[in-house]
């Protein structure tokens, strides 16, 4: 029960109430609001994606997810002016792919303007105040535009913002916790009072609407600390980076061709700073540059307290997420990539790893089951791991499905460690569930994870566990993929990049290093074996063209070591990855670069080497 009190303070038609909430649901509500206002302003910064008709696909799919997510959190509440919101919101999106660009110039500050007045409802309902306006007439044009009919009546101009396409649809709306998130694009939340919105809907023009938005402009006395920066504005720094870096490893070649050939100590020792110089500045921009595209794992991880919340509640478990390093950053590009992954990760954590709470109890557990997610920096790379205290990795059943789908000979399975049975689950289809459902088990999407971290991110994934206590997902990805320090090698006359951070050491192997294993070659190191493969066997150099092969590169990649021969050690450079996206593959290659030299030189793939060698090493572990 609440009484209803106009606020004077408020000349947008809006009515505020004080309402009384069951206990039970209000002590969730603080938590709630600032979940749905944070995802309002993710919301916020798609929907202008929507006026470009290249980005409005895939920023409808992204809307759609947010909106269907607060949808099922206010629904919970049982507020029917809050829900009636969040509907509008949620039915209208699904209709934008179909519209053409003039209605969606028409829906689109609509939609700014709905996501506003949620927001600042949500908010409000911690302190048990409910705030509404007369939302009819702009929830009937948003569903009428949706669908795809047109408004004749007082049609929005170009570049019209989200106030005063409220305004035309009868809420002159005032932002009460001004300034608020800005907008990029024609969405800029201004400030409007009462007469600003009448006269711009009156005016109707795109130029009042705009000097509605200036008093705002000069009351804000808080001096701007940030600017937004389009993404491709970024790329296109970091790639003329990539450019600089590759002169300045050209320069520093040249500098050492002119130290051999003049004989004039000054300019040897000219040309010699010079070039030190420059590498020292190039690191500091390319830091730099790196270092704006920077963004903290909160951004991705504050999507999933809600996304466990929904699959306790759909699989009839307690469980508890803890998020530690959230501020830990990486490259934007990174974020993107392993967003998919950590939702597969967490989706199989919570279904086929949290036990029950009556099966819990029953092995004195607490009923609640906790999913960590912890990421933090390792040197050049940063580690984000997922830990579930389920009840772990069976290695029988992962064990004989492995050897039911002809992964491995049962002989050869006795002889794996647990790490690499448990590997079994990141093959394509892997699945120990009994039933599938929409949740199956470890299996389903994991060949994703795999692909996503390890071809896209050049990353690492392992897997420890233990029956009965839990599992935990380590994923070691790169700060960066675009830039990265490689030892060049010789594979008879080619030269080929190798991921410095692959390389745990690089020996002239004597004769009694090398052997075989049956029909393997192996080498042999400090007392441990590991399989050797010939890089020229590997990129089919034919037999004329085949050099001795005098060096063993020693590669790790996710806790297994091989040793790959080569023809000669060049030495270290700081490689710009280039994509070989439409070009015929052959062999274990994940890109380009171009050498200090001017030459271009192939970039092995490390994840695809180790897969090459995978009977080798089931051949070594089963004579160990």
């Amino acid at each position: 029960e609440g009484s209803e009190a106009m606020s004077p303070e408020t000349p947008d038609k809006r009515t505020v109430v004080q309402i009384e909430l069951d206990p039970g649901k209000f002590d969730l509500i603080e938590h709630m609001a600032s979940d749905i206002r944070e995802t309002l302003e993710q919301a916020m910064a798609r929907i202008e994606e929507l006026l470009e008709p290249s980005s409005r696909q895939v920023a409808c799919n992204n809307l759609a997810d947010c909106f269907e997510d607060i949808l099922k959190t206010v629904d919970f509440f049982e507020i029917e002016p809050v829900t009636r919101l969040a509907t509008a919101l949620s039915k209208a999106i699904e209709g934008i792919p179909s519209l053409n660009d003039e209605l969606v110039n028409q829906l689109a500050p609509r939609l700014m303007g709905m996501c506003m007045l949620l927001s600042e409802q949500t908010g409000e309902l911690v302190n048990k105040t409910l705030i509404t306006w007369p939302v009819d007439l702009l929830i009937d044009r948003v569903t009428q535009l949706s669908t795809g009919e047109t408004i004749d009546e007082e049609p929005l101009p170009n570049g019209a913002d989200a106030y005063f396409a409220l305004s035309v649809d009868g809420i002159p709306y005032v932002d009460q916790n001004a300034p608020s998130i800005e907008q990029d694009g024609g969405f800029d939340q201004n400030e409007a009072t009462q007469t600003q919105a009448d006269s711009s809907r009156a005016a109707g023009s795109p130029d009042t609407a705009a000097a509605a938005g200036a008093p705002r402009k000069q009351a804000t006395n808080a001096i701007e600390q940030t600017i937004r920066v389009e993404v491709s504005r970024l790329e296109s720094l970091m790639n003329l980076v990539g450019e600089l870096v590759l002169q300045k490893n050209r320069i520093g070649a040249m500098s050492e061709d002119v130290a051999r050939t003049i004989s004039d100590p000054n300019l040897v020792e000219q040309m010699e700073v010079t070039a030190s110089t420059l590498d020292r500045v190039t690191g500091d921009i390319q830091l730099a540059v790196m270092r704006t595209r920077m963004q903290p794992l909160d951004k991705l991880f504050g999507k999933y307290p809600r996304l466990i919340r929904d699959l306790a509640t759909k699989t009839n478990k307690q469980i508890n997420l803890e998020i530690i390093g959230g501020d830990t950053e990486v490259d934007k590009s990174v974020i993107e990539e392993l967003g998919d992954p950590l939702v597969h990760l967490l989706r199989n954590s919570a279904d086929h790893g949290i036990e029950s709470p009556d099966v819990r109890s029953a092995a004195g557990k607490n009923p609640t089951g906790t999913i960590k997610l912890v990421a933090g920096h390792e040197g050049s790379h940063v580690c984000v791991q997922i830990i579930d205290d389920g009840k772990g990795l069976d290695r029988n059943v992962i064990g004989n499905k492995a050897v039911e789908r002809g992964l491995v000979s049962a002989e050869q399975l006795g002889s794996l460690s647990d790490e690499e049975v448990f590997r079994f689950i990141l093959e394509p289809g892997f699945s120990t569930a009994e039933q599938v459902s929409d949740l199956s088990g470890r299996g389903v999407g994991m060949d994703v994870v795999r692909t996503n971290i390890e071809s896209k991110l050049k990353g690492g994934i392992s897997i420890e566990s233990k029956v009965g206590e839990g599992t935990t997902i380590n994923i070691t990805i790169p700060l960066t993929v675009a830039i990265m320090p490689a030892m060049m090698v010789a594979v008879s006359d080619e030269v080929f990049a190798i991921p410095l951070t692959n390389i745990t050491e690089i020996v002239h192997p004597t004769p009694e290093m090398l052997s075989k294993l049956g029909d393997e070659p192996v080498i042999h190191l400090r007392g441990s074996v590991y399989p050797l493969i010939s890089a020229q066997d590997i990129f089919s150099v034919p037999d004329y063209a085949r050099d001795e092969e005098r060096f063993v590169v020693v590669i790790g990649f996710n806790q297994k070591l091989i040793g790959l021969r080569v023809t000669r050690v060049i030495g270290q450079q700081e490689i710009v990855i280039k994509p070989l996206d439409g070009v015929k593959r052959d062999g274990p290659i994940s890109g380009a670069t171009v050498r200090n030299d001017g030459g271009v030189s192939l970039i092995m793939d490390i994840a695809e080497l180790m897969r090459v060698s995978r009977n080798q090493r089931a051949t070594i572990a089963a004579h160990a």
